[in-house]
């Protein structure tokens, strides 16, 4: 009988995994994965925060044994019961029948490293933690810089300069997708014709279908019964006016962050050689 919704999935020590597959248990530990039939499986004990899959062994020789260490208790204590409950009675093949040896039932092989998959947002936060990162630090720098070989009054320009700077060019970074979508899409993504949804209630709501037959919603005010919308392939719920009215209007804030933070990280890079003028100390000094 299938027991996989009942038998929670094993995260051990290393990156082992110890799971349930139909008939038989995965066990990945890198580079190999051993997938281990219920008629190999003599046993499954769980002790504390480990777990042993103890495979069947003709008389006198040891049998092999699968560890799994640092899993959740509770879950080790669930799993085994689970496989138990599941696994042949121990004399179902009959008192004269020989015991298999397990080993010789279990299949092994080399694995590749599963490569990390993210979403596109999770991907965006991801770099946007790091440019973050990467900000503080770079103010940091140059905070110490300042202090070292300039006026150290410069630091109050560096920080507000690469503050400043630094947020509006990675907020520019943030909205370029956006920007240069309806100018990207009318080029390289797919074009149809999208139909007004004569809603009363949603006057500017106009109805689309993908390639795969899926109804997407579009939003324009120009009244008319039907125009050309562009979606983006890898995600169809993105489409801009195929003709191209109004594109512009999306870049203007990227556009602007962008000027405006370039002006400001090229200020913040030139702190360190600025000169605002003798200090306090300097200008009572000129006139005693």
């Amino acid at each position: 009988m299938s027991i996989t919704p009942s038998a929670p999935v094993l995260h051990g020590r290393n990156g082992t995994d110890l799971r349930v597959a139909e008939q038989e248990l995965v066990l990945r530990r890198a580079p190999q994965e051993h997938r281990i039939p219920f008629a190999a499986i003599a046993h499954v004990h769980a002790e504390g925060r480990s777990v042993e899959v103890r495979l069947t062994a003709p008389a006198a020789t040891a049998p092999t044994v699968y560890r799994v260490e640092d899993v959740s208790e509770a879950a080790a204590t669930a799993f085994a019961r689970a496989v138990n409950a599941a696994l042949p009675p121990a004399g179902a093949a009959g008192s004269g029948s020989v015991v298999v040896d397990g080993s010789a039932l279990v299949i092994t092989r080399t694995t590749e490293p599963e490569q990390e998959t993210r979403t596109p947002r999770e991907a965006v936060h991801r770099k946007l933690k790091w440019l973050v990162a990467g900000s503080f630090l770079a103010i940091i720098a140059m905070s110490v810089i300042v202090v070292n070989f300039a006026d150290p009054v410069n630091v109050v320009f560096t920080v507000l300069s690469g503050g400043i700077g630094f947020t509006f060019t990675i907020a520019a970074w943030l909205l370029a997708p956006e920007g240069l979508r309806p100018w990207r899409l009318p080029r390289h993504g797919i074009t149809v014709t999208a139909d007004h949804a004569r809603d009363a209630a949603q006057p500017w709501l106009y109805l689309y279908s993908d390639l795969d037959g899926n109804t997407w919603r579009f939003l324009d005010s120009s009244g008319r019964h039907s125009l050309e919308v562009s979606y983006d392939p890898h995600d169809p719920g993105k489409a801009v006016r195929a003709d191209g009215a109004g594109r512009w209007i999306p870049g203007i804030l990227p556009l602007s962050s962008g000027i405006v933070g370039v002006l400001l990280l090229i200020a913040f890079l030139a702190t360190p050689f600025m000169d605002f003028g003798p200090s306090g100390e300097e200008y009572r000094n000129q006139y005693r």
